[in-house]
């Protein structure tokens, strides 16, 4: 019998009482060793794979390589607060080079932390594995709790880079955070999630990751394959400050396609701060930017920044058989050039029609422009079947150039347009509605009943008047999106200060923020747009706090990064930041009028890496939440918290 499945089974009958160890592995060490320090490592990764773990630390050398496939099962035992670490220790990052193999792989495990490693692959056409893969079908309603994977580069792949998945009815995880990785050149995703059921996996983070080159598999005929991280089965997720690239190539069903950032049949996914460029398709299927696919409900889209896709910058689509998609948000995007090839719209509704279709969505203060390009029969917004249902689209700015429809709708029902812009530059306006065509936002609302409110005639039909026109700007780095020189608005212009009150006349939940971070609370004026001026209403303890980290602008005794997964929160949140020198972090949670709910603080060593505490939030009601931290006298930093 294998070794560690006989552990496995004998495991229920006692409890481990040892103290964790940390073990090495080099180059120059031997599999006699005891490998418990560093002057005495082990040599071999399958001597790693020979024993288990119960929240241990298992670093390999810096800088060097090891041929093999690491795995772990569920004789070896993480839990939240003694996780297994994975990592490596000296100068540099170890690299595990798994041939055609798996580089990491955890069977009905959990409580690790992955991180400071080069996972590496023989390629993408090569084998059918992912570099790392957490997969469990251990019961049908167990949720494994935390996997923490941080600072790791995946490549060489046949499936995903990073795979989190369930396959047992509701099996899946619990609390899992994914940042600050690179995952290329890989075939089915740079980064997926899925489960069996919707809204399985619980509490899901990613940010600061950048997903590149992840093209395809083209013998997949029947699936989606070939996007930079797609969320499958999640309930309660965040992915922020991400970017997702040149993805999707190789792409070949016809029943679907890739897309930069996407979810599906998931429940409170929140896309924001993200950028997803020129990803494409093997197909004419998607190869857009962001998604809210079959099945996501209570889910938005919002701060994100989509151009130059072959596919939609900004969609919310249905599949055959999903469950219900209803209740999502698109607001304070900027879409530009999406729609490059195929018959897409830049903002995209489409669905099968199962279980109700698409129902209920709220886009409002986006931008989207489209120049001319050959071949692309791109529109600035595109409903292209039936089966949707209260669909609400205001503030927004659609502009085009050359010979692009504003709206496509040969559907013409379940949509309201009430005060957007729609503006044609050096071409004709163009609205198609059911099998009409109409060359003036008159003649359209005369005809129709669009842009009306109570009667009254609402909407405009003029420049949007950018104070900079320039376009075709690639950050790669969506901490500096809010650099971006383009689409704030003249004060001459005819939007300047005439967009409707979204709150006050429809109840819509607006957000705090607009594109470029101007608060949002307390306003009652705004623009047509992402653009807002700023008029906050907050209290000066908070009123000049930033809602957004840029943490490469801070020194390096400043803490350097404040996260808090989950987020948005549940019964509790794990703030977790770093600090390198000793003192003691003070924290203060406030509501949006600015008042203090509760404040509480944490010492640190010194010692270099993440400090963290755990914040009970059962009490709270639901709501947005500033948490800002201050350490000792330096500057204070700022997260936000939803619940």
């Amino acid at each position: 019998m294998n070794l560690k499945l006989l552990i496995c089974l004998i495991v229920p009958f006692f409890s481990f009482t040892a103290s964790a160890l940390t073990y090495y592995i080099s180059p120059l060490g031997k599999d006699a060793n005891a490998g418990t320090s560093a002057g005495k490592p082990w040599l071999t990764i399958k001597k790693v794979n020979s024993v288990n773990f119960k929240g241990d630390t298992i670093l390999f050398q810096g800088g060097s390589t090891f041929n093999g496939s690491l795995s772990f099962n569920a004789a070896d035992i993480g839990t939240p607060t003694k996780p297994i670490v994975v990592s490596s220790y000296g100068t540099g990052r170890a690299t595990i080079y798994s041939d055609a193999l798996g580089g990491i792989s955890v069977l009905d495990a959990a409580g690790f932390k992955i991180k400071n490693l080069n996972i590496k692959g023989l390629g993408r056409t090569y084998g059918q594995s992912s570099g790392i893969i957490f997969y469990t079908y251990k019961d049908s309603f167990s949720l494994l709790k935390l996997i923490v994977i941080d600072s790791v580069e995946v490549y060489g792949y046949h499936n995903s880079g990073i795979s989190v998945a369930g396959w047992n009815k509701k099996t899946g995880y619990r609390d899992v955070s994914i940042t600050n990785c690179k995952s290329h050149d890989n075939g089915t995703a740079g980064i997926g999630i899925y489960a069996e059921s919707p809204y399985v996996h619980k509490n899901v983070y990613l940010a600061y990751n950048t997903v590149f080159n992840n093209f395809g598999n083209p013998e997949n005929t029947t699936g989606n394959s070939g996007s930079g991280i797609v969320l499958g089965n999640v309930d309660t997720a965040v992915v922020e400050y991400c970017t997702s690239y040149e993805n999707g190539a190789l792409h070949k069903s016809v029943d679907g396609g890739p897309n930069g950032i996407w979810a599906y049949e998931s429940n409170k996914v929140v896309l924001q701060f993200n950028e997803a460029h020129h990803n494409t398709t093997g197909t004419s299927k998607d190869g857009g930017g962001f998604d809210l696919d079959g099945g996501c409900i209570n889910s938005i889209i919002q701060y994100n920044y989509s151009h130059d896709n072959y596919g939609a910058g900004l969609m919310v689509a249905q599949h055959r058989y999903a469950s219900a998609t209803k209740n999502n948000t698109i607001r304070y995007n900027i879409s530009e050039n999406d729609g490059r090839k195929n018959n897409y719209g830049a903002v995209h509704l489409w669905t099968a029609g199962s279980n109700g279709g698409i129902q209920g969505v709220e886009i409002y203060n986006n931008i989207i422009y489209l120049s001319a390009i050959s071949g692309s029969t791109a529109k600035a917004f595109f409903k292209n079947s039936g089966y949707i249902s209260s669909v609400n689209v205001r503030n927004n700015i659609f502009q085009v150039t050359g010979s692009f429809q504003l709206i496509s709708m040969p559907s013409a029902t379940g949509v309201t347009f009430q005060g957007n812009n729609y503006w044609s530059s050096g071409s004709s306006f163009k609205i198609l509605w059911g099998a009409t065509t109409y060359t003036s936002l008159s003649a359209w609302r005369t005809a129709t009943g669009q842009e009306k409110i109570s009667g009254v005639a609402s909407g405009f039909q003029v420049d949007p008047q950018y104070t900079d026109t320039t376009r075709g700007k690639t950050f790669n780095n969506p901490t500096l999106l809010t650099s971006i020189a383009s689409y704030k608005i003249k004060s001459t212009s005819a939007l300047y200060n005439t967009g409707l009150n979204l709150n006050a006349k429809f109840g819509t939940n607006i957000g705090l923020r607009d594109f470029w971070g101007n608060s949002l609370v307390g306003k009652t004026t705004f623009h047509v747009g992402a653009w807002q001026t700023s008029s906050s209403t907050i209290s000066s303890a908070i009123a000049n706090v930033e809602f957004e980290q840029k943490a490469s602008q801070v020194s390096a005794v400043v803490p350097k990064t404040l996260h808090a997964y989950p987020n948005p929160v549940s019964s509790f949140t794990k703030i977790e930041f770093t600090a390198l020198t000793k003192g003691v972090a003070l924290f203060s949670l406030y509501d949006l009028n600015g008042k203090l709910i509760k404040s509480f603080s944490k010492k640190t060593d010194g010692v270099a890496g993440n400090n963290y505490y755990q914040l009970n939030t059962f009490d709270l009601v639901t709501g947005t939440y500033l948490l800002t931290m201050k350490f000792d006298e330096l500057p204070i930093k700022t997260l936000l918290l939803t619940k």
